[in-house]
């Protein structure tokens, strides 16, 4: 028996010398991947860096991170703001080497008694080495690398500078990294002035900026407020009479504007390239990583935007701001790159972005999608059609569709019919192709929305977005390709390393023909149709207005060889604008205003003609013959039910 105790006994220490043995070299290994980083790498003047974003002529348009943090001395930060950090996150900073074992202990029995994670164990030191060099895993080998380097920090510079750096480095939440930024975005004032309470406030906020909000969560922040003041209290940074004053002193946050990340032109445009970088990547890496964007903004063509939506909504409101809306978007059909965009009339007053995210009635802007169609079933611009009344009757109702002039023109070509917008004869024309054919063609275009199967669509009784309705316009002006929008173009990290790349994408959706025919019916809407206002440009354009009932939403959306724009006017509580607010009264003079400075320094493009093109087609796209004569007499067309849902 004796034997065997000793031979387990033998064994045990035997295994313990390997796992020691084992341990120790683990260790020395991490000790020699981090060796460079502590002997070279220790920098306490290293700050992380903000994202860059570019327009495509190399300017700065935003820098999410950089206006957000203002480096500042220790002396600038009031002792009592510097105590409460020290409170809430190591009390014993200036009495504990790198490695606070005492704390981690006790950190460990307060989790045990409450049964959850309480309290941290990391000191100030580790925070910042983990908050400049190492990822925010929770893995063995990075916690031996983080007290590896906490400990050369700490044989190289004082406390004081730590905690300086420290100080600098904290993400406070709102966007505000370091103490400086913090105390101005929180409460408009310097570091140096924070007052307990305020200290207290902004110290809370470490642990989780989103979580303790005071903004967006002001009960939240109070209760952790109080749980710093305890800490000072307890830890005697504070005494009896001070507590009592913070406790019952009056916060006054500063008065929250919009929350732009430093974007400083374009914010429609820049704030959307937030978001998509938030979602790709994470807030953190964005705003610490230095990471550089390359957008496809033209920031000449964004000033006319901007310009061009200003003027066209306070003329519209005669000369005062009464909550009307406006949205425009730019488009280069060749590459998909946006060039502008405009959401809003004033992104302070609202963020919400109605070039991307809105969905409003296109009216007759839609109609062009059933002119492709028909030209897709063997229709050409002369083949006519009956405008004259008619009535459909569906599930024991009746539908009386009129004409905007409610005037009838009996028997017109495809062409009169689209470039004077004659919604009987586009109904009709509709009913004949087939509403799932007009509905396929909308989604192979990009629609995304869902289309009702009805023949009301035809008068664009549904929603859409603009940015797809100018993606689609770009592929009539392509004569069937579709491009892919772009947004950026590259983005690279902070060693200029390429990690992100697109390139144009067009795909075809319809023949190069059918293009060109459309492409010759949406230039003679300008010429000689509900467009011809933007005649005055004096170049080769086509395009299309639209209108919806009750004059609620107003389009144009039209383009040049090198350039597709589209404008949507309208207020967002869905009223209407004014009476006999058309496409071509609210939205065309933004458009006309937009493109006549966008194309002012560009050479005069024109439309290219296919080969293989006769002179009969030609024939077919010059201007449309006038009605002969009026048909005033009704006629019923019957429906199955099955179409009409």
């Amino acid at each position: 028996m004796k034997k065997f105790i000793k031979t387990v006994v033998a064994l045990f220490f035997t295994l313990l010398f390997f796992v020691v043995v084992g341990a120790g070299i683990y260790v020395f290994s991490l000790y020699t991947q981090v060796k460079d980083i502590a002997q070279e790498k220790v920098n306490v003047d290293i700050l992380a860096l903000p994202t860059k974003v570019f327009s495509s002529d190399g300017k700065l348009i935003a820098s999410f991170g950089l206006q957000n943090r203002i480096p500042v001395k220790l002396n600038g930060v009031s002792i009592a703001a510097r105590h409460a950090v020290l409170a809430a996150e190591d009390a014993n900073f200036y009495e504990h080497g790198a490695i606070d074992i005492l704390g981690i202990l006790r950190a460990f029995l307060t989790d045990v008694v409450h049964r959850k994670f309480v309290e941290g164990g990391s000191t100030i030191t580790q925070q910042l080495i983990k908050n400049i060099y190492l990822s925010p895993s929770k893995t063995i080998s990075r916690k031996i690398k983080e007290i590896i380097l906490s400990y050369e920090l700490e044989k190289r510079y004082s406390k004081d500078k730590i905690l300086q750096m420290y100080l600098n480095t904290v993400y406070f939440g709102s966007g505000a990294w370091g103490i400086e930024s913090a105390a101005r975005t929180y409460f408009d004032k310097n570091a140096k002035d924070l007052n307990i309470a305020e200290g207290a406030l902004l110290a809370g906020l470490i642990k989780a900026p989103s979580a303790y909000n005071p903004y967006k969560h002001p009960h939240r922040a109070k209760i952790r407020m109080i749980y710093v003041l305890n800490r000072m209290l307890k830890n005697n940074f504070i005494n009896r009479n001070q507590y009592a004053k913070a406790m019952h002193s009056r916060i006054v946050l500063k008065k929250q504007g919009p929350n732009i990340f430093g974007i400083l032109m374009a914010p429609y445009f820049t704030d959307y390239i937030r978001s998509y970088l938030i979602n790709k990547y994470g807030e953190d890496v964005i705003y610490k990583s230095g990471f550089k964007v390359y957008t496809t903004l033209d920031m000449h063509l964004q000033r006319y935007a901007f310009i061009a939506v200003k003027k066209g909504v306070l003329r519209l409101s005669r000369g005062r701001y009464r909550g009307l809306q406006s949205a425009l978007l730019a488009m280069d059909p060749k590459t998909g790159y946006v060039k502008a965009m405009i959401g809003g009339f004033d992104y302070k007053k609202s963020q919400f972005n109605r070039a991307l995210q809105a969905e409003r009635q296109p009216g007759s802007s839609f109609k062009p999608f059933v002119y492709l169609t028909a030209l897709q079933e063997g229709y050409m611009p002369t083949d006519t059609i009956d405008d004259s009344p008619v009535v459909f009757r569906f599930n024991h109702r009746e539908w009386r569709p009129e004409n905007y002039s409610s005037k009838f023109h009996g028997t017109i070509t495809l062409m009169y019919a689209l470039v004077h917008s004659i919604n009987v004869a586009t109904i009709k024309l509709l009913n004949d192709v087939g509403v799932d054919n007009v509905i396929s063609n909308a989604k192979k275009l990009g629609i995304s929305e869902k289309i009702p199967r009805n023949l009301s669509i035809a008068l664009g009784s549904f929603s859409v977005k603009l940015i797809e309705m100018v993606r689609a316009y770009a592929a009539f002006d392509n004569y069937g390709l579709l491009p892919k929008p772009i947004f950026i173009t590259k983005i690279t990290d902070r060693k200029n390393n390429v990690i992100y790349q697109d390139k144009p994408h067009l795909e075809r959706k319809f023949s190069e023909l059918n293009g060109f025919i459309l492409n010759g019916m949406l230039k003679n809407v300008i010429n000689y149709g509900t467009g011809r206002r933007a005649k005055i440009l004096h170049r080769p354009l086509a395009g299309k207005t639209g209108t919806t009932n009750g004059f609620r939403d107003a389009w144009f959306i039209g383009y040049s060889p090198h350039l597709v724009a589209g404008v949507w006017v309208g207020y967002d509580n869905d009223k209407t604008i004014f009476k006999g607010a058309e496409g071509a009264r609210a939205a065309l003079p933004i458009w006309i205003d937009f493109m006549s400075n966008a194309l002012k320094d560009k050479p005069i493009g024109i439309f290219p003609v296919p080969k293989g093109v006769t002179d009969d087609v030609l024939q077919m796209l010059s201007k449309p013959p006038e009605p002969e004569s009026v048909n005033t007499k009704p006629n019923i067309q019957n429906l199955y039910d099955n179409i009409i849902n």
